[in-house]
């Protein structure tokens, strides 16, 4: 996949995100959906294709990049999605996570950029940052629609998506600063690290939250399915799956589609949800 494509879907997820804040009563379901989608195909890709690969070159010195890109944008979103926001204005607090999810977007410009130098961007890895940025992007554009209601308030929230946008650009091209011989000398730990990010999905994520219909919870398991089929296009030609017998092969993927059916059908943690 062309590293332009892949920027363009990111950019199209920041526009989703902010369509489903203008129309987040009616785009509920349908979130929980995507971010589901956006889970499972997040950690399936990042397990079963980028840290195998890694640790292939580096070995287990991958995890300190996959620490790295894990922990990093969960700093990040905790200032805009944390309870330390609970006692700031609402004006200084959008100010602090706007920026953070400035540097979030930047940081997955980057890896999708990184990924395209190696020749590891794929649709499925683009999906599913696109499908986690939608969520994000929709909090970002709520958060502006509130603080500045009134007549200019879309003007505004079209404006900090744009910045969103803009700042994913940037990220990818800013890897071309590094030329290409030593940053084919970096390549495992940017697929550990970019495997962290997309494993950071995980932290909360991992257990569905809030009040559920039948129809919901069907759209979250059809959801997970998709991220885990798009996920797996290709698994069965690694050498490492290879060396794993056809049984263990198809018990891997009957406990993986029970996860995911456990997660959409089964408890589920109360969660505060933006107005």
């Amino acid at each position: 996949m062309s590293l332009a494509f892949g920027v363009s879907l990111l950019a199209l997820a920041v526009m989703l995100g902010g369509l489903a804040a203008l129309f987040r009563r009616r785009s509920e379901g349908a979130m929980s959906s995507i971010r589901t989608f956006a889970l499972v195909g997040a950690a399936s890709i990042a397990l079963l294709h980028l840290l195998p690969e890694a640790f292939g070159e580096i070995g287990w010195l991958g995890l300190l990049a996959a620490a790295t890109g894990f922990l990093a944008p969960a700093a990040l979103e905790r200032l805009l999605l944390g309870d330390a926001g609970a006692h700031r204005t609402p004006t200084t607090a959008l100010a602090i996570g706007y920026a953070a999810v400035l540097a979030h977007q930047f940081g997955e410009g980057a890896a999708v950029a990184s990924l395209s130098r190696v020749g590891q961007l794929t649709l499925p890895i683009v999906l599913a940052l696109a499908a986690h940025t939608v969520p994000l992007a929709m909090v970002v554009a709520i958060q502006v629609l509130e603080v500045r209601a009134g007549a200019n308030d879309k003007r505004a929230m079209s404006a900090a998506l744009a910045g969103i946008a803009l700042a994913t650009v940037t990220g990818a091209f800013a890897t071309r600063l590094v030329d290409a011989e030593r940053f084919e000398a970096i390549e495992p730990w940017v697929l550990s690290a970019v495997a962290g990010l997309l494993l950071h999905a995980l932290s909360h994520e991992a257990v569905a939250s809030g009040p559920a219909t039948s129809i919901s919870r069907a759209g979250e398991a059809v959801g997970g399915l998709l991220g885990l089929v798009l996920a797996t296009v290709g698994v069965d030609e690694e050498e490492w799956v290879q060396q794993i017998p056809p049984e263990l092969r198809i018990a891997a993927l009957v406990v993986l589609v029970g996860l995911i059916l456990l997660r959409s059908y089964g408890p589920r943690r109360a969660a505060e949800r933006p107005h």
